[in-house]
């Protein structure tokens, strides 16, 4: 009983909302279906796709150090803005200094060997001239000046790599931009990027925060009318409506499955001047896909077919609707455009103010008269067929 009275209830819901929705063709109770009455109305269509995703930076760097020891200067917090250039931190110099001028004191000593050797090769050379040295004694003194040489281009060499040293031991900023993350604190021992197989110790992240993008899943159903450089907008929840604009840059190759929904993500570029769009805010996006201020537009739903209303368009941009003529409703074919699936676009076939009829009440009948027979059937069940034959009897 409980079953048949939430039928009931279901079935006069349905009666009630298609009475209220439906204004019946004068006279045409007895003559057919009733109809519900649509305009073709010009206006503003605007299709849009909508897709929640999250703010991250363009370019997020990881500085890391080539030199490894101990931090003894950290200029930076979480936060802070830093010009390219600017000083991140610094490392103990001890080791690299003592290299550097080593390296500096080696280069003097080859060089004053290389003048040297110059000067003994020209005096011996006039001295050969005059055959009072011997051949070999000449070749021994041009292989001596070739050794002077060596020396002083491996003695440059090895002072431009302890520089190299001395300058990894100081990281500054690469960007202009923000600190995202600090790793480190002074007094660390940090491992080297380079040397180390672990691939070195962070000390900080930074990002140049004028450019940002919003990562967003859009469903397979609309990827198929998204195309990079279409504008969008971009919503943070942290700043309510204020509208952000964007433009579509990249549209990732393969899908992502997120609770059984397959998605395709979607990157949004977004200038961001004034830094207010942090890393990690939760923000909404639209993809404007058509915004037409003057379009001749019907619901959906007075498209026709053999199956009856709401169906899709039977050929590519083309249709049948039912549009009123006195007291009738004449099929007539249409040229449709774009559509948000609730109105679609009439590109031609129709006029501004023309009444389109929606055929109402044979899907209602079906669904009373199937109602009506599970209502027989209920009653019916678990009765003798000598009780149906006695209420035969008496009716």
């Amino acid at each position: 009983m409980i079953r048949i009275l939430a039928r009931l209830v279901a079935l006069g819901a349905l009666v009630w909302l298609a009475a209220c929705s439906v204004e019946p063709d004068p006279g045409a109770a007895d003559a057919g279906p009733s109809y519900k009455q649509v305009e073709a109305t010009r206006g503003r269509l605007r299709i849009a796709v909508l897709a929640n995703g999250l703010v991250r930076p363009i370019d997020r760097i990881e500085l890391k150090s080539k030199a490894a020891g101990e931090v003894m200067e950290l200029s930076i917090e979480v936060g802070d803005r830093v010009a390219e250039g600017a000083l991140i931190a610094r490392l103990d110099q001890v080791d690299e200094k003592a290299e550097l001028l080593q390296a500096r004191a080696n280069l003097e000593v080859a060089t004053a060997e290389l003048a040297l050797a110059e000067k003994r090769l020209e005096r011996r050379r006039q001295l050969f001239s005059s055959d009072i040295i011997s051949e070999e004694i000449q070749d021994e003194t041009e292989l001596a000046l070739a050794a002077a040489r060596g020396k002083v281009v491996q003695a440059r060499t090895t002072l431009h790599r302890a520089e190299e040293r001395m300058e990894d031991t100081v990281i500054v900023s690469p960007v202009d931009g923000v600190v995202l993350q600090k790793y480190v604190e002074r007094g660390q021992i940090i491992a080297s990027g380079v040397s180390n197989v672990g691939g070195g110790t962070p000390i900080a992240d930074v990002a140049d925060m004028r450019e940002v993008y919003v990562e967003a899943g859009i469903d397979e159903i609309d990827i198929g009318r998204i195309a990079v450089g279409q504008r969008a907008s971009v919503r943070a929840e942290a700043f309510g409506e204020r509208v952000y604009g964007g433009q579509v840059v990249r549209i990732a190759p393969e899908a992502r499955v997120e609770q059984n929904v397959t998605l395709f993500d979607v990157v949004v570029g977004v200038e961001n001047r004034d830094g207010n769009l942090k890393s990690g805010m939760n923000a909404s996006v639209e993809i404007v896909l058509v915004d037409e201020p003057d379009a001749l537009t019907i619901p959906v739903a007075a498209l026709q077919s053999g199956n009856g209303a709401g169906s899709a368009p039977s050929a590519a941009g083309h249709a049948t609707v039912l549009v009123k003529s006195g007291e009738t409703y004449t099929p007539r074919e249409i040229q449709t455009g774009r559509t948000d699936y609730r109105v679609i676009e009439v590109l031609d076939g129709l006029a501004d103010g023309d009444t389109l009829g929606i055929p109402m009440t044979s899907r209602l009948k079906d669904e009373h008269d199937l109602l009506q027979e599970r209502i027989r059937a209920d009653r019916s069940f678990g009765k003798s067929d000598d009780d149906k034959k006695k209420r035969a009897d008496t009716h």
